[in-house]
C-alpha cells in the first residue's frame, strides 16, 4: 500500500483514509444463526476511473442480457476488518490509503463475508454487494492540528441477506405458523380435489393475479386447460379475499392471501429483481427463491413437486420453465433435509422445517447452479432453441419428407 503518512511544514501529518460507517437499517440485522457466526468480514475494493470503467463498462439492463453478463464479475478484496454484528451502530470503520489511491479513487465495491451474510442499502434496494461510482462527493478533510485527515467517508444502512429473508418469508408462509396452508393440506387429505384453487395455481404472481379482470381470466383458462385435477384456481377464494384489501382492483402483495405463496413480488421490492448475493460474479434472479418456495409448498401439502411442476405448467404465459422446474425439485429437497431435522412428529404436515439447514442447502443450490442466474437462464434457453432448430433441419432434409 506503501507510505500512508506525510510530513508537512511545521511538522504537521497527513493522511488518507477510507471510513465505512455501518447502520442499523429498516429490516433485521444479518442473521448470524443462519450462517453460523457472530461476526462477519467487511471487505472493500476501490477503483480509479479507468479501471472502473474496464470492470463495469456498461449498466445491466434486464432488457439486455448482455450487459448483465458483462456485470458479472468478481472483485478483489484490498482489505477486510470483522465486525461483530450484535455491536452498537453507528459502527465506523477505517482502512488506510495512500495519497495516489485518494486522489484518483472514483469507485468502492463494499459487500460482506461470508457469503449470504448480509446487505447494504443503496438506491432503493439492499444489494449483497454495494458498487458506489464518482465517490468525490464523499471526500472532506479533517484535522485535529497533528494530522490532516483526508477521508472518503461513506455511510451505509446493513441487514441481512436476500437469503436470511427468504428463509423469513418461508418460516411466515409455508410451515405450521401459517393456518391458511395448513387448512389446504387438511382439505386435500380429506379428498377434497378443489383446495388446490386456494393457491391460484394458474395466477401465481400478483401482477396476473391482482384485480378481478385477471381473477376471471384465470378461472375461465382453468376450464379450458385443465378437465381432470379438480379446481386450480378459485375465483371464489380470490374473491373472498379481495374484500381485505385496499383496492380490489390493484390488489398488493401482503395485503391477503392472493397469490401469497409467491414470493418475487416482496424479494423484488426489497432487493430488487437483479441480485448480487456475494462477492461470487453472479446476478442472480428473485423467480429462484420463488420457485424454491414453491418447491416447499409442495412438500408441505403432501402434493410432491411433480404435480406442482405439472401446475405451473399450466401457466400458458410461461415459456420454458426448465429452470423453474430446477427450482421446484430443489424446494421439494430443501423441504426433506430440513423437515428430517425438526423435531415434529413424522405424520404432521405442514412441518416445521430447521432454518439452519434450509439456509446451507438455499445457499449451495443457488451458488452451484447458473440456472438460478439470469445470464445462465439465458444460455440454457439458446441452447435449447439451437437444438431445436438443429432437429427441426434434421427432420426436414430427411428424403422422405422432401
Amino acid at each position: 500500500m506503501g507510505n500512508i503518512y506525510s510530513s508537512k511544514i511545521g511538522g504537521i501529518k497527513e493522511c488518507w483514509v477510507l471510513k465505512i460507517t455501518l447502520n442499523a437499517g429498516d429490516q433485521p440485522l444479518p442473521n448470524i444463526a443462519d450462517f453460523g457466526r457472530a461476526t462477519i468480514g467487511i471487505n472493500y475494493c476501490l477503483y480509479n476511473e479507468s479501471e472502473h470503467k474496464k470492470k463495469l463498462p456498461v449498466t445491466p439492463d434486464l432488457h439486455h442480457i448482455e450487459t448483465i453478463e458483462k456485470n458479472s464479475v468478481s472483485f478483489d478484496g484490498e482489505c477486510a476488518q470483522q465486525w461483530k454484528v450484535s455491536a452498537q451502530s453507528p459502527m465506523p470503520f477505517e482502512f488506510p490509503l495512500t495519497k495516489s489511491e485518494y486522489d484518483e479513487a472514483y469507485s468502492v465495491v463494499i459487500w460482506a463475508d461470508p457469503f449470504a451474510s448480509a446487505a447494504f442499502f443503496r438506491e432503493g434496494n439492499w444489494r449483497g454487494v454495494l458498487i458506489i461510482d464518482k465517490i468525490s462527493q464523499y471526500k472532506h478533510d479533517e484535522s485535529d492540528g497533528v494530522v490532516n485527515k483526508h477521508v472518503i467517508d461513506i455511510t451505509v444502512k446493513i441487514a441481512q441477506s436476500v437469503i436470511s429473508y427468504f428463509l423469513d418469508l418461508v418460516e411466515t408462509y409455508t410451515t405450521p405458523n401459517f393456518k391458511p396452508l395448513k387448512e389446504i393440506h387438511d382439505a386435500i387429505k380429506r379428498g377434497d380435489r378443489d383446495a388446490i384453487g386456494k393457491l391460484g395455481v394458474l395466477g401465481v404472481s400478483i401482477g396476473s393475479n391482482n384485480n378481478l379482470d385477471y381473477a376471471t381470466r384465470n378461472d375461465i383458462g382453468d376450464g379450458f386447460i385443465n378437465l381432470l385435477d379438480g379446481d386450480l384456481y378459485d375465483k371464489d377464494y380470490w374473491i373472498s379475499e379481495s374484500k381485505r384489501t385496499k383496492n380490489p382492483y390493484n390488489i398488493k402483495w401482503g395485503e391477503s392471501d392472493i397469490s401469497r405463496y409467491d414470493f418475487k413480488a416482496p424479494i423484488s421490492k426489497l432487493y430488487g429483481a437483479m441480485m448480487r448475493i456475494g462477492n461470487d460474479g453472479r446476478i442472480y434472479s428473485n423467480e429462484g427463491f420463488s420457485n424454491l418456495n414453491w418447491g416447499i409448498v409442495g412438500y408441505q401439502l403432501e402434493v410432491g413437486s411433480d404435480r406442482m411442476i405439472k401446475y405451473a405448467h399450466m401457466d400458458v404465459t410461461s415459456g420454458d420453465q426448465t429452470h423453474d422446474d430446477v427450482a421446484t425439485r430443489d424446494g421439494q429437497k430443501a423441504a426433506e433435509i430440513a423437515a428430517n431435522t425438526s423435531t415434529d412428529e413424522p405424520a404432521t404436515y405442514p412441518k416445521t422445517l430447521d432454518r439452519r439447514a434450509l439456509f446451507l442447502f438455499t445457499v449451495n443450490a443457488i451458488s452451484t447452479n447458473d440456472l438460478y442466474t439470469h445470464v445462465g437462464v439465458s444460455k440454457y434457453q439458446k441452447q435449447r432453441e439451437a437444438q431445436r432448430e438443429k432437429e427441426r433441419q434434421k427432420f426436414m432434409n430427411r428424403e422422405w419428407y422432401r
